[in-house]
């Protein structure tokens, strides 16, 4: 029963992180196909159920193959707080049953857990960013967008202007909005708001991403690449794409890497073959993937996110990423002892 847990164990742990590498890789092509994104959805929490199977069968492979306590040889005294037998008796009852794994494996092991957590954090900061369900993007994609080459039929109407901030009396930007005449189409293409360093003007030709078959549901304007980028919908890598909260992955990522090392190779491979086995981390590891399931499904599925599902929805990267510190505790337990 014991060598069939262990299977189990490492079965439901392979199967974890295999959803969690899939759903990584599917989520960096993502970004120009209209929400929901189920197929990474599906990997995100068939990661956490594996994650959490894996805990749960930790947890009744220890309680399957407990011993109890070593006998105390005759003649030897056992104080109240000694440390040692304290020290001796915790080993016994936590990591006996720890199956055995090489020095390099376990490392190795690690390493790529650890690369994956990180993976998984920097690919969390920017889901928030996508497109929702219902946004003018999302829906002219699903009505079939293309492409042409428009022209302003009339002057733009200034929503906002935007103020230099050691003259305020000189503008550096306008949030405005556009009527535009699209060749072969609709002669007057209401535009969403739209943020310039300079004003528009009437008859300048700009990219436009509209629907043939519902012209009302009007258009937006961008970069010729983008937008065609967005008219195709198909799934294409982009690790940067012009958005900030791909910098700040990016920057974090970079701050993070010295630790995915650290706390793989500079360690011992028993420490980390016991965390591996250990219920109670692995119950930490599968809660904390739970919670950013949680609170990323809505930015997945198109949705905003409310109360405490916004909270795990801002903080997820951030818990994510607290995983690789887990032999922390150890190390300062053992240092402690």
């Amino acid at each position: 029963m014991q060598y069939v847990l262990t299977q189990a164990v490492r079965v439901s742990a392979g199967l974890s992180y295999g959803a969690a590498a899939a759903g990584f890789i599917w989520a960096l092509g993502i970004d120009y196909q209209p929400a929901p994104h189920t197929g990474v959805l599906i990997c995100v929490w068939t990661a956490a159920g594996f994650a959490v199977l894996r805990a749960a069968l930790l947890w009744v492979r220890r309680m399957h193959g407990r011993r109890p306590a070593r006998p105390t040889p005759a003649g030897v005294s056992l104080e109240k707080g000694s440390r040692a037998s304290h020290r001796q008796e915790q080993k016994w009852d936590l990591f006996d049953a720890v199956p055995d794994g090489s020095e390099g494996w376990v490392k190795a092991r690690r390493l790529a857990a650890n690369f994956l957590i990180l993976a998984a954090s920097m690919t969390a900061v920017t889901l928030p960013s996508l497109p929702e369900h219902d946004s003018v993007t999302a829906t002219l994609q699903r009505a079939g967008a293309e492409v042409a080459n428009a022209s302003i039929v009339e002057q733009p109407r200034v929503i906002r202007k935007s103020y230099d901030d050691d003259d305020r009396d000189r503008v550096v930007g306008y949030v405005v909005e556009m009527v535009v005449s699209v060749p072969h189409g609709p002669a007057r293409l209401a535009l969403a708001r739209v943020e310039r360093s300079e004003l528009p003007r009437t008859g300048e030709r700009l990219p436009v991403l509209w629907s043939r078959g519902n012209p009302s549901l009007g258009g937006i304007t961008g970069t010729a690449s983008e937008l065609h980028r967005l008219a195709d919908t198909q799934w294409k890598m982009n690790l940067m794409g012009g958005n900030v909260w791909a910098g700040v992955a990016l920057v974090f990522g970079l701050c993070m890497l010295p630790w995915v090392f650290l706390f793989a190779l500079g360690l011992e491979g028993e420490t980390l073959q016991e965390l591996a086995w250990s219920p109670g981390v692995q119950w930490v590891h599968a809660l904390i993937i739970l919670c950013a399931a949680y609170g990323y499904t809505p930015a997945l599925s198109g949705h905003s996110a409310h109360g405490l599902q916004a909270l795990f929805q801002a903080g997820g990267w951030l818990l994510l990423a607290g995983m690789l510190f887990s032999p922390a505790y150890q190390l300062v337990k053992e240092n402690r002892s």
